[in-house]
């Protein structure tokens, strides 16, 4: 069964924007920014996304986790300690079908 793509989200950028998130030099983040990076780095991966666990450990505002769903996930937890991001996560939490759960913590 090949899953549809996620339905339209707000950007990653806008995200950042409404909610006010700075990457935390003391937690090493950075934001990916771009998509079409991210679905490269999926695509490079070479992973056999459909039938497997992915763990993404720090999804911070969550972009590489849409392109890993985007490419057919259906079952990815993603870890994440900085509880920021929560409002992003459980927006793409929502939009995934029951194919993505957080967990806050570390």
């Amino acid at each position: 069964m090949s899953l549809s793509k996620l339905p339209k989200l707000p950007s990653i950028r806008d995200l950042i924007r409404i909610y006010n998130l700075r990457a935390k030099q003391q937690l090493s983040q950075n934001f990916l920014m771009d998509k079409n990076i991210t679905d490269k780095i999926i695509q490079l991966a070479g992973l056999e996304l459909e039938n497997s666990l992915c763990v993404e450990v720090g999804p911070g505002p969550g972009l590489l986790t849409r392109s890993i769903l985007d490419k057919g996930a259906r079952n990815v937890v993603a870890v994440e300690k900085d509880p920021r991001f929560v409002p992003t996560l459980e927006q793409l939490q929502d939009a995934s079908e029951g194919r993505f759960n957080v967990i806050l913590g570390d």
